[in-house]
C-alpha cells in the first residue's frame, strides 16, 4: 500500500482515489488498555480488531493524512484512542533520539504525515496542536510532517485542496 488516509468525518472517496480511507466512525476499535502487552508480545495488540489491519497499513504506507477535528488543542477523541493504540507500531525498547528518551517505530520506511485539522481553532490552539504533533511524531522516520488548519465549513474545500496530493 502506498497512502492511506485516516478521518473522524465522512468524506469523498473521490478526493484521495490513490489511497485506502479509513472513517474511524466506521470501523470496529477497542481503547488501549495501557498494560503494554504489545510490546512485551513483539508488536502482538491483546485486541483482536480493525486497529490490526490499519496499524500494518500504516507500517507500509509512504503517506499517512490525518483528517481530524481538533478540540481544545488536541486530536478528538475518536483520533485519540486510534493513536493510543498505535503503541504496537513502536520498538519495546527505549532509544535516544535528539536529546530525548522515545520508542522508535517499527517501520523505517520514510514516510510523510499530513494533517487537516478541522474546527473553531484559535492561534493558541493551532499551536498546542502543532507542538504535540512534533512530540508524538518523535521516534518514527517521517520524512515531513506537516499540518493545516480550517473551519469545518470550510473542510471540503481545503479537502479539495489536497485531492491529488496522493499522487505523488
Amino acid at each position: 500500500m502506498r497512502n492511506l488516509v485516516v478521518t473522524d468525518k465522512d468524506i469523498s472517496t473521490q478526493l484521495f482515489k490513490n489511497s485506502v480511507i479509513v472513517n474511524l466512525n466506521n470501523i470496529h476499535y477497542s481503547s488501549c488498555t495501557g498494560g503494554l502487552e504489545c510490546l512485551k508480545c513483539a508488536g502482538a495488540c491483546y485486541f483482536k480488531d480493525d486497529m490490526s489491519i490499519i496499524s500494518k497499513w500504516m507500517n507500509d504506507c509512504q503517506l499517512i493524512i490525518y483528517i481530524t477535528r481538533v478540540k481544545y488543542g488536541c486530536f478528538d477523541i475518536p483520533f485519540k484512542k486510534m493513536l493510543e493504540r498505535l503503541v504496537v507500531n513502536h520498538e519495546p525498547f527505549y532509544s535516544l533520539v535528539d536529546g530525548e528518551t522515545c520508542h522508535l517505530g517499527i517501520s523505517q520506511l520514510r514516510k510523510k504525515l499530513l494533517v487537516i485539522g478541522y474546527g473553531d481553532v484559535n492561534e493558541e490552539e493551532k499551536k498546542m496542536f502543532k507542538d504535540l504533533l512534533d512530540e508524538s511524531t518523535l521516534g518514527f522516520s517521517y520524512s515531513s510532517v506537516d499540518a493545516y488548519f480550517c473551519e469545518e465549513n470550510e473542510l471540503e474545500d481545503t479537502l479539495r485542496t489536497f485531492g491529488g496530493v496522493d499522487h505523488e
